[in-house]
């Protein structure tokens, strides 16, 4: 019998790669799930009083008492523990001890108080409280996870791998993919293209665009004008002519739209005869107006001769590629069948290798935090279909980062001396 959540051994070990083999199965709560959720028990408390570990239980609470463990005595511990833990939201709710074991509503699972004598849940139970299913990792989150003191003594760490992780270059993850974008980013500036470049939050867009300014910087022949407007849905027809202006020579805009638009091409025209590449690149591009789009097209054609004179990067989310299909907008056509537009995906392949970087720059193996099959088992919960069925990946960085992190904080609580596949089932 295990009599100890925190003792790692092999019965429970044992008992967990039972239940991993069915991790697929259908979600199907039990009502055990919604008793302590709204009793303000936390998961950890009941594993523990029933001699079990969190992932071990998490897993009960979310395929059914089939998954049950087979752990001497841990059904009627668990009943215990609700007898004397949650007894006024069992009166409340009519239920029986013997109820907890059946299929809960999902409905209950809403972040509202369910009724009298019931408890709002708080983000670290409804956290360590929810299934380990793809569906409900978030992807898009701004909000960066932080390990805990007690988690870096825990991994004997000095400081996080994820603070402040990118100070030069080498810090810098870059897979395949990464570097074909950054090269058509380059090559856009250089010669006269017309570039879209989309990812996700979190994606490593401001990244990539910082590595290629800083390497465009380097060549005396290229020039990038960067328009400091920080609301992008008041970008103008002059304000563009003001940037371009400003940036390029020493010259006041003049006032009319007609007479800016006469200073710009001269301008561009003359740095173009010069051998100087003129590139405009647009930061949060997908606050960008159809309206704006369309005039980004009419300085995509002026032209030295049969060369553009000025390149044009657009750098958003997803929303700007919305603005880039056709058949919604077909009034762009003008503007889509000109501009190459590119996707950051997510890390799903190159995840261990992102994550081997992101340790070694603070002297630390990898092998020694996080098993292969957590990598995969992560890999795995963050990949996704599209509307057409295909297989993408949402494991963009920030995203890694913070479930890594959820994850590690969770082992530390757990008393496991790796980053297991269980654990991220867990987060």
């Amino acid at each position: 019998m295990v009599t100890n959540s925190r003792s790692g051994g092999a019965t429970a070990f044992a008992e967990t790669s039972r239940i991993m083999a069915s991790k697929r199965h259908p979600l199907k709560p039990i009502i055990l799930k919604e008793v302590l959720i709204n009793s303000g028990c936390t998961q950890v408390d009941a594993a523990a009083f029933a001699g079990v570990n969190k992932a071990t239980l998490n897993v009960c609470l979310n395929r059914g008492l089939v998954y049950m463990p087979q752990v001497e005595g841990f059904k009627e511990k668990i009943e215990e523990f609700v007898a004397k833990n949650c007894a006024a939201y069992l009166a409340a709710n009519e239920f029986t001890v013997a109820d907890i074991w059946k299929p809960a509503a999902e409905s209950n699972f809403k972040m509202k108080a369910l009724g009298t004598g019931t408890k709002i849940w708080n983000t670290r139970h409804s956290r360590s409280l929810l299934p380990g299913d793809p569906g409900e990792i978030k992807t898009t989150t701004e909000v960066r996870e932080l390990l805990t003191g007690e988690t870096l003594k825990h991994f004997k760490l000095f400081r996080s791998p994820f603070n402040n992780d990118i100070r030069d270059v080498p810090d810098i993850y870059m897979s395949e993919e990464h570097r074909y974008i950054e090269a058509a980013m380059i090559d856009a500036s250089k010669h006269g293209g017309f570039l879209a470049i989309i990812g996700e939050v979190g994606s490593g867009k401001s990244v990539i665009r910082k590595k290629v300014v800083a390497e465009l910087s380097k060549d005396d022949s290229s020039r990038i004008i960067y328009p400091r407007m920080i609301d992008k849905t008041r970008i103008s027809a002059a304000s563009l002519c003001d940037a371009i202006i400003l940036d390029l020579s020493d010259e006041s805009p003049k006032m009319r739209l007609e007479q800016k638009t006469r200073q710009v091409e001269k301008l561009l025209i003359a740095r173009s005869k010069a051998g100087c590449h003129v590139c405009l690149m647009i930061e949060e591009a997908h606050d960008l107006t159809v309206r704006v789009l369309k005039l980004l097209k009419r300085f995509y054609e002026i032209e030295d001769g049969y060369k553009k004179a000025l390149g044009i990067i657009l750098i958003g989310q997803p929303e700007l590629g919305s603005l880039f299909n056709e058949a919604d907008h077909y009034d762009m056509r003008e503007v889509i069948r000109r501009c190459q537009v590119a996707y950051i995906r997510g890390l799903n392949g190159n995840m261990k290798d992102y994550l081997s970087l992101k340790f070694k720059r603070i002297n630390v193996e990898l092998k020694g935090i996080i098993t292969d099959e957590a990598i995969k088992a992560l890999s795995d919960r963050l990949m996704d279909k599209d509307s057409r069925g295909k297989k993408i990946s949402n494991a963009y960085p920030l995203t890694v980062n913070n479930n890594i992190i959820r994850a590690m904080n969770l082992a530390c609580e757990m008393g496991e001396a790796k980053v297991t596949e269980e654990v991220i089932m867990a987060i």
